[in-house]
């Protein structure tokens, strides 16, 4: 059976199964043990008790690392809850209940900031900012980001609604989400989960990323978003010139713009591979659809703890 005492023992073999390293699982379950602890007590004082708190079955993983390691596995490898209670020593529906109890704390133990607005996400001991220039100042990672959408394949939806679920581009059934990330590779703001059908630039207005940010902050967009700069003039929306019947022919300074405009928006595919080391972004999704865009922001979570502790 897989236990993180075993595995940390081999922190190749940890690596391969969580995406961490040995440092990084350790530090991430710390952050998340207050986090448990708190949610512990909070649901077993719901309810008039007989017995004291901590009474009564306990669970089959003992340490919260067991647990976390459990979650994780299933991150990376999109196991199913009997294959994955096979591997841990767990009955399916013990497996299904550990991952609602856990989910909800991942990202806030990973990237806390993640879940806040893009104008609150400041460095610790910052001041309150009251002007969007004094916002680059303290945040200089905010002077250049880019944004895109990824689709993920899921089940085949109900007949009533399949039409909603269907992505034209990729040609199936599929769940769209967008990122925002900066120049570092770091993951900014993280997109309610829509159906594929939903066009990338109408989940941007939706959204409204663009006055999320400083009218100064160059943000870079691939085609989808082509209709950006005109819709929002305030803003310093770039995206790629595109060759039209009137224009079949890009200029010398066009074309030097693609090239670089295509070398800042290659940060965000890096992005979007990262997050795809975890199966459960890259498979066909198989569970429940409203559980999809936790665990797409708790992945994000993830890769940011990565960053950054990696760079700490």
């Amino acid at each position: 059976m897989l236990r993180a005492a075993t595995l940390m023992d081999h922190p190749r073999r940890l690596y391969r199964m969580t995406g961490l390293t040995l440092d990084q699982f350790q530090t991430l379950t710390q952050r998340l043990a207050p986090r448990w602890t708190q949610a512990e007590r909070a649901r077993l004082s719901r309810r008039p008790r007989r017995r004291a708190l901590g009474a009564g079955r306990k669970y089959k993983l003992v340490t919260l690392g067991d647990k976390l390691l459990c979650l994780l596995v299933f991150y990376r490898f999109a196991l199913t809850d009997e294959l994955l209670g096979g591997l841990f020593g767990l009955d399916a529906s013990t497996v299904c209940r550990l991952q609602a109890k856990l989910e909800p704390l991942l990202e806030q133990a990973a990237d806390p900031a993640l879940r806040r607005p893009l104008r609150r996400q400041l460095p610790p001991g910052a001041k309150k900012i009251s002007a969007w220039e004094e916002l680059l100042r303290v945040c200089p990672e905010f002077a250049e980001v880019v944004t895109d959408a990824t689709e993920q394949p899921r089940q085949r939806p109900p007949r009533r609604s399949q039409r909603r679920w269907y992505s034209g581009k990729k040609r199936r059934h599929t769940v769209k989400t967008q990122v925002t990330v900066n120049r570092r590779g770091r993951i900014l703001a993280v997109s309610r989960s829509v159906p594929g059908r939903t066009h990338d630039y109408r989940l941007f207005q939706r959204e409204g990323t663009a006055r999320q940010l400083p009218p100064t902050t160059r943000h870079y967009a691939d085609l989808g978003y082509e209709g950006a700069p005109a819709d929002y003039p305030a803003q310093t929306l770039l995206v790629p010139v595109k060759r039209r019947r009137n224009h079949r022919v890009l200029t010398r300074a066009e074309r030097r713009f693609n090239r670089a405009h295509a070398r800042w928006r290659i940060i965000v595919e890096h992005v979007l591979s990262r997050l795809k080391k975890y199966h459960v972004l890259v498979q066909t999704y198989r569970h429940r659809i409203a559980e999809y865009n936790r665990r797409f922001r708790n992945v994000a979570a993830l890769v940011n703890f990565r960053l950054a502790t990696a760079a700490g």
